[in-house]
């Protein structure tokens, strides 16, 4: 007997079951037994939650094949292991339909050939049910505190799933996303192949005898532990201890990617050097090489992170955030290379897919960990981020990560649309201007008898070029935008004309006021 299923084959050798005959759906008695009814009414579907053992006198459903059938049909739909009907005073034979249907679904029928005692039989096979109950629980308990212990000691998946396996002796798969997956106990090459086809094939199907556990960290799917039994379906028992096998490998999988974090602070100085470009060509790709033998250069970045805190008593842990910040680019084709320096997280960013899609890929990456229920529960800090220019080699990096430290300047400066540098595009000559010019007198030079004007009188004239260059002259626009009347806008754009003259929205001097307009936002405190 199956110690902690009771399956429909088993209750034949039951003592009321001496002259019982399966008259129908063999191919279904291992089918799982959770309870025993008894059920005298046709409309059936309500009233059961699966795998139910029916007994049956069949007075509401004797001589009425229709009936017959939408009664073993409800069953069908409902998951019951199986149908026992007792022959006697309201049905002497099965209709040739119903043995058809069961056969096709795999539905065992038994009958009593002998009057019975429904009530002993319930009784005798929930008595079976709740100890296998018991003998599950307790196993799974004995089972839970060993794999706790294991898990403090264990270094890698395989010892857990070692584990799993001498328990419950079914074939375990273990994928880890970007990885070659781990047989366990380890096939053939080609056995390997067949089984990966089989899964792929019932990817979207429920198999009764496959059984697939993901392993959730930072908020998405990172691993997968599956079970795949050939000769019979997944029990009960099966499905719990991989659960909690599951839970202990996700602790495993968190602790060993922290051992790593932590082992690499041993390169901190190393790469910050290379962030510097204190680095020769060839020793980057040394380097590279050493931790990613198979690396192909498809391009790279730096993407950078500014911490700051909003309360002075909280303290965020950096390592996690690493971690999860590394697991989303890695979803998205890139190796990472972090270094902490003060407030700020600099990630190395190794492209590992087509170089085509590299910027929306890290894009929808940066939009995915700025939406994330990490960040959004960090309410006593707040993060900004820029993404550098994207570099065709290695070597090219610091510029790179300079380039990202301006993005991070210019946002602070100014509300920007985009986080990354390559899409600056004007705030980055402003800025430039900013570092190797007077941009403040330059501006001056531009708008200074404006800004006087307004000043003085309140004009709102600065507000008014701006919007009436946004709309390209258009003045029903721009009157819309600044919630006033045309002979107002009128009045303010005579009075614009004759401070910086009436030429000012020709050619290249437009394209300077509004080049100023920027500049002024951008060098005015923030």
């Amino acid at each position: 007997m199956n110690n902690y299923s009771l399956q429909v084959h088993e209750v034949l050798k039951n003592n009321h079951f001496a002259s019982a005959e399966v008259i129908a759906g063999n191919n279904g008695l291992n089918n799982i037994i959770k309870w025993v009814h008894v059920l005298e009414i046709s409309n059936v579907e309500k009233l059961l939650k699966g795998n139910e053992l029916i007994l049956t006198t069949g007075v509401s459903i004797q001589n009425d094949t229709e009936k017959f059938l939408t009664f073993v049909e409800g069953l069908i739909k409902a998951n019951c292991a199986g149908l026992c009907i007792e022959y006697g005073e309201y049905i002497q034979k099965v209709p040739d339909e119903v043995i058809e249907l069961a056969n096709h679904h795999e539905f065992p029928i038994i009958v009593f050939h002998e009057i019975v005692a429904f009530v002993e039989i319930t009784q005798d096979l929930h008595s079976l049910i709740i100890n296998q109950q018991y003998l599950l629980i307790s196993k799974l308990e004995k089972y839970a505190q060993a794999l706790s212990k294991e898990t403090l000691y264990a270094q890698t998946p395989e010892h857990l799933l070692k584990m799993m396996y001498k328990y419950l002796k079914v074939q375990t798969l273990f994928k880890v996303k970007g990885q070659e997956p781990i047989f366990i106990p380890n096939l053939s090459k080609q056995n390997r192949q067949e089984l990966l086809k089989v899964l792929e094939e019932n990817s979207n199907s429920q198999n009764p005898n496959i059984l697939s556990q993901p392993i959730h960290l930072f908020e998405h799917h990172y691993a997968e532990i599956i079970l795949y039994s050939k000769e019979k379906g997944i029990t009960e028992f099966e499905s719990l201890i991989l659960d909690r096998t599951a839970t202990a490998l996700g602790e495993l999988l968190i602790r060993n990617l922290y051992v790593e974090e932590r082992k690499g602070i041993e390169d901190a100085k190393w790469v910050e050097d290379w962030l510097d470009g204190k680095h020769s060509k060839e020793d980057i790709d040394h380097y590279i090489m050493s931790q990613w033998p198979d690396y192909i250069p498809r391009g790279c970045t730096t993407f950078v992170t500014f911490i700051s805190e909003n309360k002075r008593s909280q303290q965020v842990d950096k390592t996690y955030i690493k971690l999860f910040f590394k697991s989303i680019l890695n979803q998205y084709g890139f190796h990472s290379i972090v270094a902490e320096r003060n407030k700020y997280l600099i990630f190395i960013l190794l492209n590992m897919r087509e170089r085509d899609s590299m910027k929306e890929r890290l894009e929808e990456a940066v939009k995915k960990i700025e939406q994330s229920e990490l960040l959004m529960k960090q309410d006593a800090f707040e993060f900004k981020f820029a993404v550098g220019k994207l570099v065709a080699e290695l070597h090219s990096i610091s510029e790179s990560y300079q380039s990202a430290l301006d993005t991070l300047y210019i946002s602070r400066k100014i509300r920007t649309s985009s986080n990354f540098y390559d899409d600056l595009h004007l705030f980055r000559l402003i800025y430039q201007l900013q570092k190797n010019t007077n941009l403040q007198e330059m501006v001056n030079e531009y708008l200074q008898p404006i800004i006087e004007f307004d000043a003085k009188y309140n004009g709102q004239l600065l507000e008014t070029l701006e919007v009436y260059l946004q709309t390209n002259g258009s003045k029903q626009e721009t009157a819309k935008r600044l919630f006033i009347v045309r002979q107002t806008l009128y009045h303010r754009i005579r009075k614009i004309e004759s401070l910086i003259g009436e030429d000012f929205m020709n050619g290249e001097k437009r394209l300077a006021f509004e080049f100023m307009l920027l500049a002024r936002k951008f060098i005015a405190k923030v």
